[in-house]
This record gives structure tokens, C-alpha cells and sequence, in this order.
């Protein structure tokens, strides 16, 4: 199975935890909005420059442009701060953005330097010690999984994404369940 067609199945579920009360077709409906409002100029500005780059940092490695857009071709780093701004409670936001300070600091610990700043493998060498690492809100396992989520949410919601979504077939090809398989007759 291939990457793109994990983040698929993904998609619905993505930011379970925040919009729990929507249903699936609520939820494509809210990333479909959002980037809507971003076409129109809408801004969320929670996330300060060096936190938009860092969110820029982990789109781009997570979901690098391959033969498909990646998650900066899409404008997913911008949807995530608009989605901040907008549907998510202060007292969580807050807890997001210092788990992201802290995230920052573990990779300036472990690195020498800002996630932002590293070369493509650094940041892949970092990312795998934190990638499944579940921790406390506030936390940097947490609020990478909450970052990678939201990236993936605003990845799939988007219009050339969806397209390419909603065209390619779940399970390729034809079924023919009455077929001899040889053998005597």
C-alpha cells in the first residue's frame, strides 16, 4: 500500500478528538470550507514566523511533493493555522503551541539546531525519534501527532488532492469470482 493511499483512509478521522460531533461528511465539508477561506485571503496568524516555518518544515517532510502536490503545494501549513484560530479553545491552543516550543527545543537538543533549519534527512533522523512517541497535551510527542494530523486533514481536504481522491479506485481492477483455476475437468 502506498503512502498516499494510507493518508486516504485517514482522512476521516483525522483531528478525531476536536470534531468529534461532526460526522465524516461535516468534517470534508469544514477542510473544504477552511481552504475556501484561504483562496479568499483569511489568515489564522496564531502561529508566529518561526512556528509557521516549523510547521512548514514538518509539512514538507511528512508530505513532500512526489509525483502528486506535497503539503506546501496545497497551502496545508496555512490551514492548520487557520484551523487553530479558529476551531480550536484557547486552553488547547495554548497547550499545542508549547508542545511546538517544545518540540523545537528536543530537536535543537538533539540536532544543534531549529527543525526549520535541518536538511531533509535530519529532519526525517528526528522525526522518527518522535513520531510515535504518545505524550501528555503540552508535550512534543503530542503535539506532533496533533501537527501531522491536522497537516493530513488540511492535506486531503484540499481541492487538487480531493481530485485525485475521488478518482482513484480503492481496489484496482475487476472482480471475477466465477473462473475455472484448471486442474482435471
Amino acid at each position: 500500500m502506498h503512502r498516499r493511499d494510507v493518508l486516504r483512509f485517514l482522512s476521516t478521522t483525522a483531528l478525531a478528538p476536536l470534531l468529534v460531533p461532526l460526522s465524516a461528511r461535516e468534517r470534508w465539508s469544514l477542510g473544504r470550507g477552511l481552504h475556501q477561506r484561504l483562496a479568499e485571503g483569511a489568515a489564522g496568524r496564531v502561529l508566529s514566523a518561526p512556528q509557521l516555518a516549523q510547521v512548514r518544515a514538518l509539512a514538507d517532510t511528512i508530505l513532500p511533493r512526489t509525483d502528486t502536490p506535497g503539503a506546501l503545494d496545497v497551502g496545508a501549513p496555512e490551514f492548520v493555522d487557520l484551523l487553530l484560530a479558529e476551531w480550536y479553545p484557547e486552553a488547547e491552543r495554548l497547550q499545542l503551541l508549547a508542545g511546538l516550543e517544545a518540540l523545537d527545543a528536543k530537536c535543537r537538543e538533539a540536532q544543534g539546531r531549529p527543525f526549520a533549519e535541518l536538511e531533509p534527512a535530519g529532519r526525517l533522523a528526528f522525526l522518527a525519534t518522535v513520531d510515535a512517541a504518545v505524550g501528555d497535551p503540552g508535550t512534543p510527542g503530542d503535539s506532533y501527532q496533533r501537527i501531522k494530523h491536522q497537516l493530513i486533514f488540511g492535506f486531503l481536504t484540499a481541492k487538487p488532492i480531493a481530485a485525485i481522491v475521488n478518482t482513484t479506485p480503492i481496489i484496482p481492477g475487476r472482480f471475477d469470482g466465477c473462473i475455472p483455476l484448471g486442474g482435471a475437468r
